[in-house]
């Protein structure tokens, strides 16, 4: 995800997403770690809102492949969020939340 930064405000936010014209799928992919020891997909989830919360449905989630370490999660981001702007995004592996992550949605 890519960010600007606001020069008078002195701040950066994050770039909106564009989740195209209906029919298309888009997927936010996200990094970390202790990913790949869930006990199954089923138990990975990405929840993006704190009002009216939409859950996105993960598709992979484990070791990303190139890095030594480093974990994979693909969400699909669904069409219900167009035109919400900013929203936190907590990921949630077998039970334990992430910190929130702030995106933004077109």
């Amino acid at each position: 995800m890519s960010r600007r930064f606001d020069f008078n405000r002195r701040q950066f936010f994050p770039n909106p997403i564009d989740l195209g014209p209906e029919g298309e799928q888009v997927f936010l992919l996200l990094f970390g770690t202790g990913i790949r020891g869930r006990a199954a997909l089923a138990n990975v989830a990405v929840t993006i809102g704190v009002v009216n919360s939409v859950n996105a449905p993960v598709s992979f989630a484990g070791a990303q492949g190139g890095f030594v370490g480093l974990d994979q999660v693909n969400a699909l981001l669904p069409r219900a969020l167009i035109g919400r702007g900013e929203v936190d995004l907590v990921l949630t592996a077998d039970g334990k939340p992430s910190n929130a992550v702030r995106i933004s949605i077109r």
